[in-house]
């Protein structure tokens, strides 16, 4: 009877688990290039290095990006500077209008709104370098690790696309979680999920917070997703979600 009893309870303590297995994915991943092309003049990762948001994987020679936009910041404070004299020149002349007859004074303003306008497409023309600059550099979306690199110093890289040049995965990782789609009605967001590899329990539990709505028509297999646990990228393994 005593051993019928233990039995029972057995059973009742697994009553209401679901078994399914899962994979370690990251929560973002990324594949980056250059919105430029040019020849690689630093490379500043490895495959593996952990990266910060804004940290900058490479850069293109930029000589003449440079050299532009020197130019351009020339020619707005050599405008800037003619603006502020015939804007002073015509303050001055405005106020002894009498003195001076009305066309001298029209034409004074003619030339300071022409300077003016100079200066506003300067003023752009460095706007439009810095943003070309600003493309020779590839920086980080967000923190995470370099997964992939493909790139070299001395390469040329092309802004036509073709392969990525890094790809980059978050710090933080989901769990992807399969499980019989029989228990569709049973599994639930906010229930556990506790893991197990190679057979061995790690000990860890994760809450479920997305179920997927679809089926897989060939596995007849349910979707959801649960935090990582601090498990890497890649790793397979089992467990059980606790529906009780």
């Amino acid at each position: 009877m005593k051993m019928i009893l233990l039995s029972a309870l057995s059973a009742l303590s697994v009553w209401g688990d679901v078994y399914a297995t899962f994979e370690s994915q990251p929560y973002r991943e990324a594949s980056l290039g250059m919105n430029a092309s040019g020849i690689v003049k630093t490379v500043s990762v490895q495959n593996g290095d952990p990266v910060k948001k804004g940290s900058q994987l490479l850069e293109l020679d930029s000589t003449e990006e440079r050299l532009s936009l020197r130019m351009a910041k020339a020619d707005l404070d050599a405008l800037s500077k003619e603006c502020t004299f015939l804007g002073d020149q015509y303050a001055r002349y405005e106020k002894s209008a009498q003195v001076f007859d009305k066309n001298t004074l029209d034409k004074l303003k003619s030339e300071l709104e022409t300077k003016l306008a100079q200066r506003e497409r300067a003023r752009l023309s460095v706007a439009y370098a810095e943003q070309k600059l600003s493309k020779m550099r590839l920086i980080t979306p967000f923190a995470g690790s370099i997964s992939e690199k493909n790139i070299e110093i001395g390469d040329m890289v092309s802004a036509m696309g073709g392969a990525p040049l890094f790809k980059l995965i978050s710090k933080q990782t989901k769990l992807l979680i399969r499980y019989d789609s029989k228990y569709a009605s049973e599994v639930k967001i906010g229930n556990r999920f506790c893991t197990s590899i190679d057979g061995i329990a790690t000990g860890k539990c994760s809450k479920i917070t997305k179920i997927y709505p679809s089926i897989n028509a060939k596995s007849r297999q349910m979707s959801a997703e649960a935090d990582g646990a601090g498990l890497r990228p890649g790793t397979f393994g089992d467990g059980m979600i606790v529906t009780k």
